[in-house]
């Protein structure tokens, strides 16, 4: 059975790279996996396992995040509620801060 990785795309982050590498990451293992790349909150919410890029200032990410309507809801319920393996990169990992001192 093919897991599935599914990288956020919200707008910033460098989802080529990211994706390449989870690709060959895959590959080299051997495992089953799938790896997208999705603005979707219902594959977001499904995923096995969530990969949550970042690249700038914080409150740009966030304003980027939560300008897609569930966004934050799914990333709560695959990475909280359903303790699905998550990876936040650099500002992706901050996003899932209640705040920051970071402009924002």
């Amino acid at each position: 059975m093919s897991e599935t990785v599914v990288l956020v795309d919200y707008g910033s982050g460098n989802l080529h790279s990211a994706a390449k590498a989870c690709e060959r990451a895959v590959a080299q293992a051997g495992l089953a996996a799938c790896v997208l790349v999705s603005n979707d909150p219902a594959m977001v919410a499904a995923a096995d396992r969530v990969i949550l890029p970042g690249v700038g200032a914080f409150a740009d990410c966030l304003a980027g995040l939560a300008a897609i309507d569930g966004m934050t809801d799914a990333l709560a319920q695959a990475a909280l509620a359903r303790a699905r393996p998550f990876l936040g990169i650099c500002v992706g990992m901050q996003l899932m801060a209640s705040r920051s001192s970071e402009h924002g």
